[in-house]
């Protein structure tokens, strides 16, 4: 997306600009490169605002407050399988 910014400031503001440039006497010259250091200005001011809102530098600087921890609870696994087990009677066991 700033890419396409980028080409379309030089393709629509630059190129015409250096085209009228090359025969303007030294006053006009001296206006066109005070444009052409505003548009750059400006050009470069959208593309770093572009850079901190895609990568959220803000995040870094200013981190949001998250909630507090909690603490894993572990499960002996042998004692869940015994709860769980289902042990035949005694009888269908020997035969």
């Amino acid at each position: 997306m700033f890419t396409v910014v980028a080409l379309a400031v030089t393709y629509y503001a630059m190129r015409p600009a250096a085209a009228a440039a090359h025969d303007a006497p030294v006053e006009v010259k001296r206006h066109i490169v005070a444009w052409f250091r505003l548009l750059l200005a400006v050009l470069l001011l959208i593309l770093f605002c572009g850079l901190v809102l895609t990568f959220r530098f803000g995040r870094l600087f200013f981190p949001r407050g998250g909630s507090p921890r909690v603490k894993t609870q572990y499960v002996d696994a042998w004692a869940e399988s015994a709860k769980r087990v289902q042990v035949p009677p005694a009888e269908d066991r020997e035969g």
